[in-house]
C-alpha cells in the first residue's frame, strides 16, 4: 500500500487535521478501495461502502466534513 504523504501523516498523529487535508486523506483512501472522491463521499453518505477497515475510515472521515 501506498505510504501516505508526510504532511498529511503529519497531521493524523497530530490529530489536526485541516479541511483540505481531511478531503486529500478521503480522496487517498477512497483511491485506495477503487473510488474517486465524489463516489467515496456519495456511498459513505448512503452507508453503502466495503464492510472493511476503509470503508469504516472514509464513513467517519465523511462524517467530519463541514456540511
Amino acid at each position: 500500500m501506498l505510504q501516505l504523504p508526510p504532511a498529511l501523516q503529519k497531521g493524523i498523529e497530530k490529530g489536526e487535521l485541516t479541511e483540505d487535508q481531511l478531503r486529500e486523506l478521503i480522496k487517498w483512501e477512497a483511491n485506495a478501495i477503487g473510488l474517486d472522491y465524489d463516489e467515496a463521499v456519495k456511498l459513505a453518505k448512503e452507508r453503502r461502502l466495503p464492510k472493511n477497515p476503509i470503508g469504516a475510515d472514509l464513513e467517519l472521515l465523511v462524517q467530519l466534513l463541514p456540511a
